[in-house]
């Protein structure tokens, strides 16, 4: 093939060429209208400006599905169109063989549904024998158009078979030919159905999809390419269609420098394309999917990325839903765009990085032998396979329903994605929610439960467990629900849901205990479960934990692929052990690791100390490592120390309280824990916390870290440094001390301790425990002789400061028995006397 072959200058085919050129400017200014409706309905379909009922959505479906249609027949005009662009600089080397392998990829999902047979009757001897010129992924489509309309029209059951063998005179020719045992094609109207929009009358009786300008394309293609496209008739009657290019035996020297770079879906454009290093498909998007592919296209330009995204929002703020229902966040669409504004959505991954996004797509299973991802779209249920070269698992998590009757009412969500975000916002918007009932306590039920009181909505919060907040040590999740109480928060701890009622909505939560509690519209936040369908169909390994399993590279079972963000497993730094606790911090840090692997780099990522903070009214909730249960379920000895204080010096006017409780090791010193509950700078301490459990420092080492200091910032002896500090005393024998609850059950005992209140009297009067006694301290040591010698004392202050103060004089006057409240009365959860 010497030159490409020239279209004609005048006549009947001149003026076909002006209407395909007019209909592509057409074409080319309705793609943009066109991309935008479809991408405004699918938003509606999202959820992302309100709740969608069933009805609405079957039509806005159809709407994108006929949106979609309309933007096929763009692609095909301007396709057509585009075959003027060829020149003879543009061709490269292409092997059939290899395109046969695409092209069987491409077709294998729909003949499968219509279980149609593929066969091959390959009868050239030599893969060095199949190479021909011409524009790789013209090529590749005229051989799709074929193989796609064999299979369309071929009826369930049938057969379609691919044929390449040399032909021409000589063999100089190779011929690809695609047989079928359809409906065939009258002879007298093969020649028609390579025009532009013309349809045999049984393929419109059997099928209605296609443009008409598949067969077009691919027709003028081929003579373009120097080449001829034919029909007849098949063996049982079928159609046999017949593509001969002229062969190129020199195309085989150097394995053609590669000129087989494709895409995934490499249909619109004719140009050559550059190598691809590596196909890389993400199975979800939102923190960690978005993340991995950009990294990726940072490292690597010559990736080709494809993300799949179940929902519409490829990449969004997830942590940030509940400030989006409360008002702090007034726009979602600040949820998902950058900082700088930019949203979040394929355009911006497209254009910026180069990544090809496949949104309101959900990813089927996984060939591990062949290394493709079978998908399918929401909208208009095509499904077709992805290859892949590496693939990335971020299929996250999805929210635990509770098995009650009921919950399939109208008015029941959860709190998962912008879809559930706009109905519950919605409803509160409404005005006509005035009492909604919250079903789980943990992280996000009380996160969610101040966005709802705060919309002025009655609030009832029930766990199964006994105390809220599960994360956190029961005496600090007392505290809590002390604040929860004040702020007009109803909570039934220790009981569980039996059923929702209502009469196709739901109106009643019935509880165990027999209570009714009416609603309005009930939130779900019964926690979260690794979303691992995807890997336990491909055969991965799952952890302990019930997530996949993955080594410090990110990698699973499967070397080819890797599993990041809430689907995936981490260690636990402090026990060593396997866990999941799935946050968007550790998601966003193990995304950028496998990037990197994937990418050829070696990056690690070690594990999780288990760092939490959220905002619940006027209080910070945070914590890191273990709490003391945990300490003990996991072998250890724990030492703790409550330490009420300010997050800054007293005298500043912006000095908040803050309650710490720090959890040690007895045996090592070293650090296991920390909690902390208050209306300061909580997060703070937590966060040093954090940094000295990673570095398995002990309490000694804690209690000597160079902090910042000014008085507008901290304490001179930070709060956590002084709980180091406290610890240090307990494990070196200076005193002892009892916890609350301790203390409680000891006051309802038969014999309870003797309760020695040291602050002063003015103090004592207003608040005390039930039974104390005030002696201040500074007249301790003259009133010794009315303290009993053959009971426990139990030292009571504020703070525990002067406990510890008075526990020095009595242990060094011969008291043995002698112990002091943790924390002081500013840790004591439950109600004290009042005169």
């Amino acid at each position: 093939m010497d030159d490409i072959a020239q279209p004609p200058s005048e006549g009947p085919e001149r003026d076909r060429e002006d209407l395909l050129r007019l209909a592509s400017l057409a074409a080319h200014q309705l793609r943009s209208p066109l991309n935008s409706i479809q991408t405004l309905l699918s938003t509606v379909i999202g959820g992302f400006v309100g709740p969608v009922d069933p009805r609405q959505r079957q039509l806005l479906e159809k709407a994108v599905a006929s949106c979609g249609d309309g933007i096929h027949l763009v692609a095909d005009l301007m396709r057509l169109r585009s075959l003027e662009d060829l020149s003879a600089e543009s061709l490269a080397p292409v092997n059939l063989l290899s395109i046969l392998e695409s092209v069987r990829e491409r077709v294998s999902e729909p003949a499968r549904e219509k279980e149609i047979e593929l066969c091959d009757k390959v009868e050239v001897a030599d893969p060095a024998d199949a190479w021909v010129r011409g524009d790789p992924g013209a090529v590749e489509e005229i051989l799709f158009v074929l193989a796609d309309n064999a299979v369309k029209y071929t009826p369930r059951g049938g057969r379609v078979c691919f044929e390449i063998r040399r032909a021409g005179s000589e063999g100089g020719e190779l011929e690809f030919a695609v047989a079928d045992t359809g409906i065939g094609i009258p002879a007298e109207m093969r020649e028609q159905v390579f025009d532009e929009f013309f349809r045999a009358p049984n393929a419109r009786e059997m099928t209605r999809e296609g443009s008409g300008l598949g067969l077009a394309f691919a027709r003028r293609a081929a003579q373009r390419l120097g080449g001829s496209l034919a029909l007849e008739t098949a063996e049982g009657g079928g159609t046999r269609a017949v593509l001969r290019l002229e062969r190129c035996p020199e195309c085989a020297q150097g394995d053609a420098a590669g000129g087989q770079a494709r895409t995934a879906e490499k249909a619109a454009t004719w140009t050559a394309a550059r190598p691809v290093s590596r196909r890389v498909v993400v199975v979800g998007g939102v923190a960690a999917g978005s993340k991995v592919a950009a990294k990726v296209m940072r490292l690597d330009p010559d990736a080709d990325v494809t993300v799949v995204e179940r929902g519409r929002a490829l990449s969004y703020a997830g942590c940030g839903l509940p400030y989006y229902i409360s008002g702090v966040v007034a726009r979602q669409r600040d949820l998902i765009s950058t900082p700088l504004g930019e949203e979040r959505d394929s355009a911006l991954f497209h254009d910026l990085r180069n990544v090809r996004t496949l949104d309101l797509t959900e990813a089927l299973e996984i060939d591990r032998p062949k290394r493709k991802v079978r998908v399918r779209s929401l909208v208009d249920g095509r499904r077709r396979w992805l290859s892949y070269d590496v693939l990335v698992l971020a299929t996250g998590a999805s929210p635990v329903i509770p098995k009650i009757e009921g919950v399939d009412l109208a008015g029941v969500y959860t709190l998962h994605g912008v879809e559930s975000a706009e109905a519950i916002k919605e409803e509160l918007r409404s005005g006509a929610a005035k009492d909604v009932v919250i079903v789980g306590a943990g992280l996000l039920g009380s996160e969610i439960t101040e966005s709802v009181a705060v919309t002025g909505a009655r609030v009832s919060l029930v766990e199964k467990q006994e105390r809220v907040m599960g994360l956190i040590d029961p005496d600090l999740a007392l505290l809590l629900e002390r604040r929860l109480s004040a702020s007009g928060v109803k909570i039934a701890t220790g009981r569980e849901v039996l059923r929702l009622e209502g009469d196709g909505r739901v109106q009643r939560v019935v509880l165990d205990d027999g209570r009714v509690l009416a609603c309005d519209f009930v939130i779900l936040a019964a926690g979260v479960r690794p979303n691992v369908e995807l890997a336990l169909q491909a055969g991965l390994e799952l952890g302990p934990t019930g997530a996949v399993a993955v080594d410090e590279r990110q990698l699973t079972s499967d070397p080819r692929i890797y599993a990041v963000g809430d689907c995936a497993e981490q260690r636990h730094l402090v026990t060593g052990e396997r866990t999941w606790i799935p946050m968007g911090s550790t998601a966003l840090k193990q995304a950028r690791v496998a990037a990197i692997n994937l990418c050829g780099g070696d990056d690690r990522f070690e594990g999780v100390v288990g760092s939490t903070v959220i905002k619940i009214f006027d209080q910070t909730v945070a914590r890191t490592g273990l709490g003391e249960r945990q300490a003990i379920e996991a072998g250890f000895d724990p030492v703790t120390a409550i330490v009420p204080s300010l997050d800054c010096a007293h005298y500043i006017p912006t000095a908040r309280p803050i309650l710490l409780k720090v959890v040690a090791d007895r045996a090592s010193r070293k650090l296991l824990g920390v909690q902390g509950i208050g209306r300061g700078d909580v997060a703070k301490r937590v966060d040093v916390a954090a940094v000295a459990l990673t570095a398995e420092m002990s309490v000694d080492r804690l209690s000597h870290l160079d902090l910042c200091f000014a008085p507008p910032y901290g304490l001179a002896i930070d709060s956590l440094l002084a709980a180091g500090n406290i610890i240090r005393n307990k494990l070196d024998g200076l005193f002892t001390g009892i916890s609350a609850a301790a203390m409680r059950r000891r006051l309802q005992s038969p014999e309870p301790p003797y309760v020695l209140d040291v602050r002063l009297p003015s103090a004592f009067e207003a608040k005390r425990l039930p039974g104390s006694v005030n002696i201040p301290l500074g007249s301790l040591r003259g009133r010794l002789h009315e303290l009993p010698e053959d009971r426990l004392i139990v030292l009571v202050s504020r703070t525990g400061l002067k406990s510890y103060e008075a526990a020095l004089i009595l242990v060094d006057r011969g008291f043995t028995d002698v112990t002091l409240l943790d924390g002081g009365l500013e840790a004591w959860p439950w109600a004290l006397e009042h005169l």
